[in-house]
């Protein structure tokens, strides 16, 4: 229980923030992306500067968001004291309807955060990396790259990780792992409400953009996760709006560092940010030369700074061991790269990424849908499961249906609601002269052009596509609000609050109801919630392993996407100093290096877990650093070798 306070330590330096820049901004919604984009920027440097000297320990941690608080307070009362007025530049008055839209999207964040807080991380990439990277670091009390089998582990952008550590390290577990993406969830809301203020949307617009992001499913579904896309999608949209103000207000130092901070982040959290933000950076630069000539050129120059100073650890570590700062090891980069650049190639992804969102639960609609698809790749003259263009290969075609499963899920009334939203602003002459409505409305459907031309179709894209979706809510709530009958845009909304429902309750891996519900459920049980079948073993295994006394366990997992992080969980016991977990070898030929370095160089494990593909089953003994190791359990998928 004192460790699940000291976990909240963060979280109050993130409150104190809120109240520093609401005195500042004198608007909540400014104060709360501010705050959050100084909070990500402390634990993105903090962690890269404690790594440096092997310092990522609970001691240094909580004495860093130690001071933090007292800082801040001291700033807080310092202001407060000389600017004791907390009037809000928000005026409007809300209505009682949007009162109770307010209030679905708030029962939405509370049920979410809910699931957030009881579940733990469950779904599959955080087993296999997320997590694993976080319980490595940890250990090795610093963000260094080290061996491992799985290599995503290593070059993939770490923001998001660094936060989630952050909480681990202080609360002692992953109580609090997932709320990162819950509060990058909430935030989208309230930033997108921002947009559509900036776009010139009335208070009526900005609360049903909210509630449109609100309702994502994908959304819903991945804001009680430990997955990145939320996490990203809030860094874009922060972007976005403090480019926009920055369009607005003119060139201000504040603007400029929030503008590169929150870039940064966003680059720091996954690579796709990329692709989301590019839109958008050339448009601020288009228009920021154009008005402000030579002067930009301290502002673009301060941007790009900010953005690499928050990146260049992790792209240092990735060229120090790869040979390049960004991207992926090349038996990983054929899972994502387009191979082959054609208009027919490009226009299938488009069908194919569009067609995702609109699958049903009706079987005959889904088989016109499907037959449309395969006719207008006819047209084109390129198989819809085209190996250069889409992963895994061999796969045959299939239309996504609704679902909930964070991995596939889809948002087909948003998406159908995009669509409405593009035929009422191509038949409103008002918005159409609106030169940020329409520059904006490019940017946003750039991104997810972007999307198609340099990546491969898979069949878990619609987690790209969220920020798309999210990125167009200040279009939904500008447009609709301004129809003119109020009760057919009231009803619309009040539909999305309703039809969130399902998604709220019946989440694939974090049920709500149901007879294996998350209150219904060990939180070591629920770590397996979607293989249950090898929850068993990993039991059995561990079980085996402390019963020998073993404090140096070596991994040797000859698959890419082995469950490590449980593993990490089940062999921790209250009182008793953790054991070193490593991985004694790895399947990519460069990460392999790092087996010869210390201090994995001198680590000799007293027992080895092993876990191997079908096709390739591992003999009863191992020879390890001239150590033979016999195999003394075996429960599929894992073995257990012992020195011999």
């Amino acid at each position: 229980m004192i460790a699940d306070i000291f976990g909240l330590i963060p979280l109050v330096s993130l409150g104190i923030l809120f109240l520093i820049f609401k005195q500042i901004d004198k608007c909540w919604r400014t104060a709360i992306l501010s705050a959050a984009v100084v909070w990500g920027s402390v634990v993105a440097l903090s962690t890269e500067i404690l790594s440096l000297f092997k310092l990522v320990t609970f001691e240094w941690v909580f004495g860093l968001w130690l001071v933090a608080d007292i800082l801040w307070l001291i700033i807080y009362l310092k202001l407060n004291s000389v600017k004791p007025d907390l009037r809000s530049n928000d005026h409007s008055q809300l209505s009682s309807f949007l009162l109770w839209l307010l209030g679905g999207v708030s029962l939405i964040f509370a049920a979410v955060g809910l699931i957030a807080i009881v579940s733990p991380p469950n779904n599959w990439d955080s087993m296999t990396y997320h997590m694993s990277r976080v319980a490595h670091w940890m250990q090795n009390r610093s963000v260094e790259h080290y061996p491992t089998s799985y290599v995503p582990q290593l070059y993939h952008p770490p923001g998001a990780e660094f936060a989630i550590m952050h909480f681990q390290i202080i609360s002692g577990g992953d109580r609090f792992a997932n709320l990162i993406q819950w509060l990058s969830m909430v935030g989208s809301a309230i930033a997108v409400s921002l947009i559509a203020k900036q776009l010139g949307a009335n208070l009526r617009g900005q609360v049903f953009a909210a509630v449109f992001a609100a309702t994502l499913p994908m959304g819903i579904l991945q804001g009680s996760s430990t997955q990145n896309d939320y996490a990203v999608c809030f860094w874009v949209v922060c972007f976005v709006s403090c480019g926009l103000a920055g369009m607005s207000a003119g060139i201000t130092l504040s603007n400029t560092l929030k503008i590169g901070a929150s870039l940064g982040m966003a680059l720091l959290t996954k690579t796709t940010a990329y692709i989301f933000a590019l839109p958008f950076i050339l448009w601020f630069l288009i228009v920021g030369i154009k008005r402000f000539h030579q002067k930009m050129l301290p502002p673009i120059l301060m941007i790009a700074a900010v953005t690499l100073i928050l990146n260049i650890g992790h792209f240092w570590r990735n060229y120090d061991l790869f040979g390049y700062a960004i991207g992926a090891p090349q038996d990983f980069t054929k899972e994502y790269k387009i191979e082959i650049f054609t208009l027919p190639t490009f226009l299938s992804n488009i069908i194919r990424n569009l067609a995702m969102h609109t699958g049903t639960s009706i079987s005959k609609i889904n088989g016109l849908i499907v037959a449309v698809v395969k006719l207008l790749h006819k047209i084109l003259g390129i198989l819809p499961n085209d190996p250069r263009i889409t992963w895994p290969p061999g796969q045959v075609y299939a239309l996504s249906t609704p679902s909930f499963n964070e991995n596939n899920a889809t948002n087909p009334i948003h998406f159908g609601l995009i669509f409405a939203t593009i035929l009422l602003i191509s038949n409103n002459p008002k918005l159409r002269q609106i030169s940020i409505v329409i520059l904006y409305f490019t940017a946003t459907i750039s991104t997810f052009l972007l999307l198609c031309l340099l990546l491969k179709f898979q069949p878990w894209h619609s987690r790209h596509h969220l920020t798309t979706f999210v990125l167009f809510a200040p279009m939904f709530g500008l447009t609709l609000s301004q129809l003119s009958n109020y009760k057919i845009a009231n009803y619309i909304v009040a539909i999305l609050i309703f039809m969130s429902l399902p998604w709220i309750f019946n989440n694939k891996f974090r049920p709500l109801l149901g007879e294996s519900n998350i209150f219904n459920s060990s939180r070591n049980e629920l770590y397996f919630t979607s293989r249950p079948k090898i929850e068993f073993p990993y039991y059995q295994a561990v079980d085996f392993v402390k019963s020998q006394n073993c404090t140096n366990i070596g991994l040797s997992f000859r698959t890419k996407n082995s469950w490590e992080y449980p593993l990490w969980v089940l062999f921790q016991q209250p009182g008793k100093p953790a054991p070193r977990i490593e991985h004694i070898s790895t399947i990519d030929p460069v990460v392999e290096q790092k087996l010869n370095s210390e201090p994995y160089k001198s680590f000799i494990p007293c027992a080895i877990i092993y876990q191997s593909t079908k096709d390739d089953k591992q003999g009863k003994e191992m020879v390890v650093k001239n150590q033979t190791y016999v195999q003394k359990f075996s429960l599929e998928p894992l073995s257990v070798f012992l020195k011999k």
